[in-house]
């Protein structure tokens, strides 16, 4: 999959742009806050659907607007050519196409076109609470495994409505109906991420160790906050739907599900020492491209089509020795889009180039 042009109407402060892209991608050159993260994120929200900086839509739409519209052709590995269009507006309506075709479930939309965004604000998988490594979850699993993005809505419906019920008049019956629905589900999430963490460790360490030059230990480690047996699919509904019913109490007193995969966490350990206590940042920053490398990985062994790459800024605290190592790893996998003030790192093959200022791109 690679996308050939891209065109933003009132996307954050750009008022209208038009570029065509090359296979191998573009590279975005310009000050902070030129708009650089901006066409980044506006080809995440194409693939996904969704802001890879968790932005709200309202906050998307340039100031001198009502609405914006994004618009992407993409050619898919078969050569097929896909067409896909986002809009949105003030009202809070979003029209989302493709070949013209309305889609009108996000079920449709998302995943369809492989994505891997490397940012700084990836250190958060490390430092930052558990909400964002479930989100890394989230969007990478349901990328690689199709029943994902399904169960996942549905576990979010049920347990919206099970915490609603927990903080008005009380129904045993209806509680029961909701954990019913949330130890299905949820067995299929935890079933998924459990076999995704198995599939990437391997090379979750490989890649650490080829970024750092070194022969450090790297784990990591799925905590559900439901133990069960994820090999076995009923087993772990079975063992979540007794935890539901057994922390009902518990539930109640608090007002919300106490345990579920809305709880869950990932652990990251080097040398068997937990690296968000022990880790220097330029180890930490490692562990999390040797992450999103590995999900790479477990893509194209279940895709098996190139993916886009975004990368904002995401190497740039890295030493040069890392640099140059990081970059092959991801040049040869895809199409890039790199978006940096200066980029100086070597390329083997050379990239369009552009200039990035107040919104407006310029080729180089």
């Amino acid at each position: 999959m690679v996308l050939r042009n891209l065109h933003c109407s009132f996307f954050r402060n750009i008022t209208d742009l038009n570029l065509d892209f090359s296979p191998d991608g573009a590279i975005f050159e310009g000050s902070n806050g030129a708009g650089k993260t901006n066409i980044l994120e506006a080809v995440f929200l194409l693939c996904t659907g969704k802001s890879q900086r968790n932005a709200k839509k309202l906050s998307m739409i340039n100031t001198q607007s009502a609405f914006s519209f994004i618009e992407g052709n993409f050619i898919a590995d078969n050569k097929e050519p896909i067409r896909a269009s986002y809009g949105f507006d003030r009202q809070k309506k979003t029209s989302m196409q493709i070949n013209n075709i309305p889609i009108l479930s996000v079920t449709e939309w998302f995943g369809k076109r492989p994505i891997v965004s490397f940012s700084v604000d990836d250190l958060e998988l490390v430092y930052g609470t558990p909400d964002h490594r479930r989100k890394f979850l989230d969007i990478t699993c349901s990328q690689l495994y199709p029943e994902y993005f399904d169960a996942l809505l549905k576990y979010t419906f049920f347990l919206k409505n099970r915490n609603t019920l927990l903080t008005q008049t009380f129904e045993p019956d209806q509680c029961d109906i909701y954990d019913s629905y949330l130890a299905q589900y949820g067995a299929v999430v935890m079933t998924l991420r459990d076999i995704f963490i198995r599939e990437s460790e391997y090379d979750f360490n490989r890649f650490y160790n080829e970024i750092c030059n070194g022969k450090e230990t790297v784990k990591i480690i799925y905590k559900p906050s439901i133990f069960a047996d994820c090999s076995s699919k009923e087993e772990c509904k079975n063992v979540f739907y007794r935890t539901l019913q057994e922390q009902r109490k518990k539930d109640l007193d608090a007002h919300f599900t106490t345990a579920g995969i809305h709880r869950d966490n990932l652990e990251f350990y080097l040398n068997d020492m937990p690296v968000k206590q022990f880790g220097s940042q330029g180890q930490c920053r490692s562990i999390v491209l040797a992450l999103k490398l590995s999900s790479v990985t477990c893509m194209e062994l279940h895709r098996k089509e190139k993916m886009i790459f975004l990368i904002d800024d995401a190497v740039a605290e890295l030493d040069p020795l890392r640099i140059s190592k990081v970059i092959p790893l991801i040049e040869k996998r895809g199409q890039l889009f790199i978006a940096t003030p200066v980029f100086s790192s070597p390329l083997t093959k050379p990239i369009p180039r552009y200039t990035v200022a107040d919104g407006s791109v310029y080729q180089q």
